[in-house]
This record gives C-alpha cells, structure tokens and sequence, in this order.
C-alpha cells in the first residue's frame, strides 16, 4: 500500500514494514487464515498512518 512520506519525508518504519507484511501475505494462498490476517494488518495500517494526518481547521 502507498502512503505519503510524513513531514520530514519519510515513512514511518512501523508502517513501512506493515506494508511490507501486506505484500508477502499476497503471495499466500487464498484461505480463510489469510482473509483473517489482511484485515488484521489493514486495521493496524490505517492506526499507524493516522498519526501524521492533520487535522483541518
């Protein structure tokens, strides 16, 4: 998954090697296991990459 680079340009690392994690899993067999396991890992993406939003005024 892309994300934008945080203000000092660069990506968060806990974040990098969750994306990093989304990636091998996509090399693995469809199943059951698998579905459980993006979903886990999208949920912890989207905590991660909410900490550089800003929020609007």
């Amino acid at each position: 998954m892309s994300h934008s680079p945080g203000p000092d340009g660069q990506v968060p690392h806990a974040l990098d090697e969750v994306n990093d994690r989304i990636r091998h899993l996509m090399t693995e067999p469809v199943g059951t296991a698998r579905a459980e396991e993006y979903r886990r890992l999208l949920s912890l993406w989207s905590l991660l990459s909410r900490e550089d939003v800003t929020k609007a005024a």
